[in-house]
């Protein structure tokens, strides 16, 4: 933009024509295209002095959509200023509004912008979600224009997870559509990043390419912002390419541009400078522009750049003989790397874009449903008299509070019953625990330290993995049978006559990526050890399997014992069912009810062999999770 360019002259007439007729929602309109020329010229004070007059006007109007699209540009400005709670408040607001007067187009804009935001600030899980939402939202309207956008914030996260293969896919689809679209602003700022995940990898010849493009597309906008963030990413490119005298120059032609607009320099330019002054050999300069760069990022709030200030601090004072100074720096940066962990980043990216897929097209059902229902709505409120309307909301009312109250006492009934689960869950039978403490008590009177050792090791692994299970409605296969072997190899180090044990799962069944209700195997288990094996005296056998049945798991319990008749002649108390078996039964039942899944089910077999008792075998039809569709 030159002073006398068509944009400005056009925007100035518009806004005198729109005072003469007291238009406040085309002077809001005006003043915003003038905020964005004042922008593009790089006079930053005037583009904001004109942002705020377009939101006054708008607001005055009430023209939501005007209001939107300002509050985003007093975030962007606020953002080059480096005060990141102002610019928060303004994009909160922007989202706030947009969902108020459900304007999708504006609302994806904000929420997008509001994923930039959190990403400045190191809050990387609320920026992927922001980055989804904003994607969702673009789709939903077809706009290939706010989806370009999204794919660039989306594989700038995957940059940020060194997923750099991911990060180039989306950041591509950026490009494309942005040169298709012929988005100067789009594509100068697509390649920048791609730049950025060619440094990851190493291959910086291919981000020079793509960085001095990105510095042409400024310069052709007249853009001295974009300018000098394109010419500071050349001068990273060329620090790391072993250049320092070429990233020098382009790192003061950076500064330079950055003081001309007015604007504060970011801190990161200063880290950057000192680093390439370092690498001259220069560490009076490099140690002032590190301490620059280390108190604004104090000052900004910034902990990547501290972190980064920090750790070249360190390396300056340790060079200098300042080894005190040196380790104080160095100790602060470790504490800063550690408190801006990005672990929980990088789950949320998996998860999101998993459930993204999934939801993909309900969410798109659900908003058309929407749409539909407002406009059914507002036909009804135009057509209805203000009795009728007056009755339709007392039967809605009604019918709402009647269907409330049966929704609370069912959720009330099965949070008992759920607790109920779970505390019974948690208790183990106390005496296995204090036979097992007996066994190791025994072990250590008769001198066998290996076994008694081996014997607690168990015994704790096992302790431990129930009470953990406890917590969880479902966990995954793998640790079920963990569990249950654990099991099993304690009741064979407590008893002489010892058994065999095995236990198999389908090969159809990945027990990684299944998980089934924790715990219903090990009741089984302990029947047949304590009234099927061990009454007969001799070494006997268990055998335990998953299977695929139906769209259910098939868990089979048997055993050779001497059967539930004999083993209730020796003990009358077996008659009676046992707690864990009704326990077991109840929770079949409390899944049967919630799924309504009428396979679901629990079932003992008494097994004989020419008329003799042979065994027990237990049957029971599981529902299950997968972790990954």
């Amino acid at each position: 933009y030159n002073p006398g360019d068509s944009a400005f002259f056009y925007n100035a007439k518009a806004l005198s024509l729109y005072e003469e007729t007291e238009d406040r929602a085309g002077m809001g309109r005006a003043c915003y295209g003038l905020s964005y020329v004042y922008s593009f010229r790089g006079d930053v004070p005037s583009s904001e002095q004109y942002a705020n007059r377009a939101l006054r006007c708008f607001e005055e109007a009430g023209d939501n959509r005007g209001i939107i699209n300002t509050l985003n540009v007093l975030s962007y400005h606020a953002r080059q200023r480096q005060d990141l709670e102002a610019a928060k408040g303004f994009l909160e607001r922007a989202v706030a509004t947009a969902r108020e007067v459900r304007d999708t187009l504006p609302l994806a804009d904000a929420t997008n912008s509001l994923g930039n935001l959190y990403k400045e600030m190191a809050l990387f899980s609320q920026a992927i979600d922001s980055y989804f939402e904003a994607l969702e939202l673009w789709e939903a309207k077809s706009d290939t224009a706010g989806m370009s956008i999204a794919y660039g914030s989306i594989g700038l996260a995957y940059f940020y997870q060194k997923d750099y293969e991911r990060a180039l896919e989306f950041c591509r689809k950026h490009l494309l559509l942005s040169e298709k679209s012929k988005d100067l602003w789009e594509v100068s700022k697509i390649c920048n990043t791609i730049a950025q995940v060619h440094n990851a990898t190493g291959a910086s010849d291919s981000a020079l390419v793509y960085l001095r493009k990105s510095l042409l597309l400024n310069r052709q906008m007249n853009y001295p912002t974009g300018e000098a963030s394109s010419c500071y990413n050349i001068a990273s490119t060329l620090l790391y390419m072993s250049q320092p005298d070429s990233a020098h120059w382009y790192m003061q032609q950076a500064m330079d541009l950055v003081t001309g607009t007015g604007t504060p320099v970011p801190p990161e330019y200063y880290v950057t400078l000192a680093n390439i002054e370092q690498s001259l050999g220069r560490y009076t300069p490099a140690m002032a522009n590190a301490t620059r760069a280390y108190s604004l990022g104090k000052e900004k709030g910034l902990p990547l750049t501290v972190s980064d200030a920090s750790l070249l601090l360190s390396d300056l004072y340790f060079r200098t003989g300042r080894k005190d100074r040196a380790y104080e720096y160095l100790r602060e940066h470790m504490l800063l790397r550690d408190s801006i962990s990005n672990d929980d980043f990088l789950k949320q990216v998996t998860l999101m874009e998993l459930q993204y897929n999934y939801d993909k097209k309900q969410k798109a059902a659900e908003y058309e449903m929407m749409q539909e229902r407002l406009i059914s709505e507002n036909k009804i409120r135009q057509q209805r008299t203000l009795l009728t309307s007056l009755g339709v909301l007392f039967a809605l009312a009604a019918l709402f509070a009647m269907l409330y109250l049966r929704h609370t006492r069912l959720r009330s009934k099965y949070t008992q019953i759920d607790l109920e689960q779970r505390l019974l869950r948690a208790q183990m039978n106390p005496h296995f625990i204090f036979n097992s403490l007996c066994a190791i008590q025994d072990l250590i009177m008769a001198d066998k330290p290996q076994k008694a050792n081996a014997f607690l090791t168990r015994i704790a692994r096992l302790m431990r993995n129930i009470l953990e299970n406890s917590r969880e409605e479902y966990v995954s296969l793998d640790n079920e049978v963990e569990t249950l072997r654990l099991y099993l190899e304690v009741q064979q180090l407590r008893f002489e006559n010892g058994f065999e044990y095995k236990i198999e799962i389908d090969q159809q069944i990945d027990p990684e990526n299944i998980s089934i209700p924790p715990m219903l195997a090990q009741p089984c288990v302990e029947n047949s050890i304590e009234h099927g094996l061990l009454p007969g005296g001799e070494s006997g056998r268990i055998n335990v399997s998953y299977s695929l049945r139906n769209g259910l798991i098939m868990l089979e319990v048997t055993d050779n014992g001497i059967g539930r008749q004999k083993a209730a002649e020796i003990s009358p108390s077996v008659k009676k069912q046992s707690v864990s078996t009704k326990l077991t039964e109840k929770r079949l039942e409390h899944f049967r009810k919630i799924l309504k899944e009428k396979q679901i089910s629990y079932e003992i077999t008494d097994l004989y062999e020419g008329g003799t008792a042979t065994g027990t075998k237990v049957v029971m039809m599981l529902p299950y999770r997968k972790a990954f569709a």
